[in-house]
């Protein structure tokens, strides 16, 4: 009886939610999470997006993940270049530190490399701990780029909403949804936006709700899910 509930367990470990108290982000070294972002209006397939977690290192008490991270369109297309090397920051106790600007440096680099972006602004904080209720932080950036070019996101009025287990293709996680209002501004990319996160320990977002703010109207306008894990 004891050999069969543990390899009962072995075949049901991989679809274990991680386990409370992980950061939200994937610090798994090789393991791919692939997701697909479609409009709510027509359930069209808008675009792909895909994160490899490429090696996770230490720095002091931190722990720094490097990953690809790599947009593409509905016919596989790669968009804004391909390809991006990313990073993200993992303070001791949990808390996941995005640094805004560096991302869209990335991203930059890889559309035109005509010489290295130049970035300022704060990290957006997804703090251990955090629960339904709370107030986060705001994050905010500006890149200028070649030629002088600048553009600018301002990410405000971040709460934590609630506690939700859902479902995706992916699995079942139980997640805390953050909601935030995000404005971009710059050549190409100008968007205001509330968007509302489903994050889970030790994965990062499984979902993530998108409506755009026209007229002061809200619209709904996509929803993105992990595909696979």
């Amino acid at each position: 009886m004891k050999l069969r509930l543990t390899a009962l367990l072995l075949l049901l470990l991989p679809w274990l939610p991680a386990a409370a108290g992980e950061p939200n982000f994937c610090t798994q070294p090789g393991r791919t999470l692939f997701y697909e972002r479609t409009r709510l209006s027509d359930g069209a397939l808008e675009r792909t997006t895909t994160y490899r977690i490429d090696a996770v290192r230490t720095e002091g008490e931190a722990r720094v993940v490097d990953y690809t991270f790599l947009l593409q369109d509905a016919r596989g297309k790669d968009l804004y270049g391909g390809a991006c090397p990313m990073t993200v920051e993992i303070d001791a106790d949990g808390t996941v530190r995005m640094d805004l600007g560096a991302s869209l440096c990335a991203v930059l680099q890889a559309v035109a490399p005509l010489g290295g972006p130049v970035t300022s602004g704060t990290h957006a904080l997804l703090p251990a701990g955090m629960q339904p209720g709370d107030t986060l932080p705001e994050a905010h950036c500006v890149v200028t780029a070649a030629l002088g070019v600048k553009y600018r996101i301002d990410v405000t009025e971040r709460r934590v909403l609630r506690r939700e287990r859902i479902t995706v293709p992916a699995g079942t996680f139980d997640c805390l949804v953050v909601r935030e209002h995000k404005v971009e501004r710059g050549p190409g990319r100008n968007r205001n936006t509330v968007s509302d996160t489903w994050y889970a320990p030790g994965v990062g977002y499984v979902r993530h709700d998108t409506s755009i703010i026209k007229k002061d109207k809200l619209r709904p306008d996509t929803t993105e899910v992990l595909k696979k894990y």
